[in-house]
């Protein structure tokens, strides 16, 4: 592994986790200067299994992509203020299944993984597993997990 830091990849839900996240991504990027990739990933309403079976029109995966899009700017905006703030960065929305995009990601030696600890309960963590969890046995990089009461006032 690479003790120098180029790229750090924080996961995006827009769950106070993610913020929280978000915020100590930025705070290792200026660190390390090095570039912030704020990586928000998703799934359409009711999975990739149902879209297989019955593909939505091209308008309705449009709208699935601007509502991605615009999750990932507002949790920027909440974590910032405004996007970028000044912070080398780079925003990426991934269709795919949230632990496996971040770590695919982060895939680089000179990569750091940041995720919150989703905070999403223990129904949601039944239904997708957890993808802090997830990262941590799957990437190839430093994990950093931050805690959403680490972000509080």
């Amino acid at each position: 592994m690479s003790t120098m830091v180029k790229r750090v990849v924080v996961g995006v839900d827009g769950s106070r986790g993610s913020v929280a996240a978000l915020r100590r991504g930025a705070q290792e990027a200026a660190r390390h200067q090095a570039l912030l990739c704020p990586v928000h990933a998703w799934a359409p309403p009711g999975g990739e299994a149902a879209d297989a079976v019955q593909p939505a029109p091209a308008d309705v995966r449009a709208h699935w992509e601007r509502d991605a899009d615009a999750t990932l700017v507002r949790a920027c905006q909440e974590a910032f203020g405004t996007v970028g703030n000044g912070a080398r960065m780079l925003l990426r929305t991934v269709r795919a299944p949230a632990g496996m995009a971040l770590v695919a990601c982060a895939a680089g030696d000179t990569d750091v993984l940041v995720v919150g600890d989703g905070g999403h309960g223990p129904l949601h963590r039944l239904l997708h597993g957890s993808v802090s969890r997830y990262c941590l046995r799957h990437a190839h990089c430093p994990v950093l997990l931050v805690h959403s009461t680490d972000d509080a006032p």
